[in-house]
């Protein structure tokens, strides 16, 4: 299993489960190279892995997938954003791996505008990818309807708002905050790592998902993703911080 694998699953436990978090991006050379599909259907269409490569923002990475005459990619702009399923209900392709892995539609999106995409080995793995000739989402100005998060700590009870001065609030603060430095955390084990996970019906069969982080300090901050660095030992996750605004902090300590 690949080191950002090991990251992604491991953050899955920091959040509790909220969502799927992004568990794919190192996965994609075990992928890249095979051109034979393996599944229950072979007239299904055969998605290639690309060659991984540093993304053009500091820190993150660049994979793509090729198929149906069609390149879709995952990069900086979809580490925050989550798939509402764990499976898809419609597969439209084939990758080639040891064991069958798919290529899923995404509910209410198109193909032509994004797929999901298994990247996992021992279980299916579903991340979104997103067609080069589709903008990227772009939460900055989308609307939300719905948020919620977990209080505290990865068992805390889940909180949810419909509250829209709430949630452009939280917008507020990832689009015109100030970053700050914290000191990063560990690779596994941060039970202080969350989501919030935000609903957009711009955004079908996805939720957009900036980081939460319950500091030791009592402070809140949110980042626009989360990002593993391999390059100490152990490894560590990193983020953009940006602290709290009192709105969003007290409906996260509110009982």
């Amino acid at each position: 299993m690949s080191k950002k694998k090991w990251f992604i699953l491991a953050s899955i436990l920091a959040v509790g489960g909220i969502g799927v978090l992004l568990v794919c991006a190192l996965a994609l050379g075990f992928f890249a190279g095979h051109e034979v599909a393996t599944g229950s259907d072979p007239g299904l269409p055969v998605y290639t892995m690309g060659q991984q490569s540093p993304s053009s923002h500091p820190g993150y990475l660049h994979d793509s997938v090729t198929g149906g005459g069609e390149v879709y990619v995952h990069d900086y702009e979809e580490y925050c954003l989550q798939l509402t399923f764990t499976e898809p209900q419609t597969v439209i392709g084939l990758m080639g791996s040891i064991s069958p892995a798919k290529v899923g539609a995404v509910p209410g999106q198109p193909v032509t505008a994004y797929i999901a995409v298994d990247c996992g080995s021992e279980m299916p793995a579903y991340e979104p990818y997103r067609n080069i000739k589709q903008p990227p989402f772009d939460w900055r100005t989308a609307t939300f309807r719905e948020m919620t998060a977990r209080q505290q700590y990865k068992f805390g009870p889940v909180v949810t708002t419909t509250n829209a001065a709430l949630m452009a609030e939280v917008v507020r603060v990832l689009r015109d905050g100030t970053q700050v430095e914290l000191n990063p955390f560990p690779f596994s084990g941060a039970t202080n790592l969350m989501t919030l996970n935000l609903t957009s019906d711009q955004l079908p069969g996805m939720l957009f998902c900036p980081a939460l982080c319950y500091y030791g300090n009592g402070t809140i901050y949110l980042a626009e993703s989360l990002m593993p660095d391999f390059t100490v030992t152990p490894p560590q996750v990193r983020a953009r911080w940006i602290p709290a605004s009192p709105m969003l902090t007290e409906w996260l300590k509110t009982p």
